[in-house]
């Protein structure tokens, strides 16, 4: 069974999974970038950027983790769906 996007995010440890999370990012977005929030590098940043300046304290749903590496996957992640 293939593993979500979500799921591979949650599983970075280190460099080389964080290196291996953003190939899987790439080929997520050329597979289904139907849905995805943003349409352009400039977007997707931003949206990153925003979460990321919104979540460094966590939030409701939300426990920052303590591995800054899965930390930079998720804020990563989230410039795909974040709006």
């Amino acid at each position: 069974m293939q593993k979500t996007l979500f799921e591979i995010v949650n599983e970075v440890q280190d460099e080389a999974t964080f290196i291996a999370f953003l190939s899987v990012l790439r080929k997520d977005r050329q597979a289904h970038a139907d849905e995805w929030q943003q349409d352009s590098i400039d977007s997707f940043l931003e949206a990153a950027a925003d979460w990321g300046r919104e979540s460094v304290d966590g939030l409701i749903h939300y426990e920052k983790p303590d591995n800054p590496w899965r930390r930079c996957a998720q804020i990563m992640y989230m410039g795909k769906i974040y709006e």
